[in-house]
């Protein structure tokens, strides 16, 4: 998903999803849920997951407020209206971070329509599985999820995952849900509308805004 909050792992996908991740479009699935996408953190954002522009915020706070320990602290935060260009572009210190080390990652060209041809773009594989060491040494630069779509701060997580993948489904955008709520895969057969990041992310803001 670009600017839904985790990316299909259909994706790995290219867009959890580059699409989610991410976040999709108005994402290149993201993402969260299926296709690809992709200069410094602390540029412009929105929050895959289309929206308001907005300075990138970080992760816990910054300055003498972020706490040391914390994992997240100085990282980009994106919002459920971040759009897939403002995603991509808070995301060029974790891709550049990548490809550093050992991950390919190349620059988007023509695929985020909008977005600068020669910022760097969402690997097209799980970084994570097949990349682990560079995902563990990248981490602090990745953007975090919208508040919203993250399980370990919204107690009713599960129950607006459920009612994303339902509208997702009521407006063309035929998934099956993943166990836990992790991400979700293309119904078999299925041809996603050109559409899909758009719907991907007004499901994601009318799920969770609830």
């Amino acid at each position: 998903m670009s600017g839904t909050g985790f990316r299909s792992s259909s994706f790995s996908r290219e867009k959890l999803l580059l699409i989610t991740g991410a976040v999709a479009a108005v994402m290149l699935l993201t993402g969260c849920s299926g296709s690809d996408r992709s200069e410094e953190p602390g540029v412009d954002s929105v929050d895959r997951s289309t929206g308001t522009a907005g300075k990138a915020e970080s992760g816990s706070g910054d300055g003498a407020d972020a706490k040391v320990d914390d994992p997240e602290a100085g990282r980009p935060q994106r919002r459920m209206d971040t759009s897939a260009v403002e995603e991509v572009r808070m995301s060029q210190g974790y891709f550049q971070c990548l490809k550093e080390n050992g991950a390919k990652v190349g620059k988007i060209g023509s695929k985020l329509e909008g977005g600068d041809p020669e910022l760097l773009g969402w690997p097209g594989v799980d970084v994570a599985v097949d990349h682990p060491e560079a995902e563990k040494k990248c981490l602090g630069k990745k953007p975090l999820p919208p508040r919203e779509t993250d399980p370990e701060r919204n107690p009713d997580y599960m129950s607006d995952y459920a009612d994303w993948i339902e509208c997702m489904n009521d407006k063309g955008l035929k998934v099956d849900p993943l166990p836990n709520g992790e991400g979700w895969n293309y119904k078999a057969g299925t041809t996603p509308p050109r559409n899909e990041d758009q719907i991907q992310q007004e499901c994601m803001i009318e799920a969770f805004s609830e």
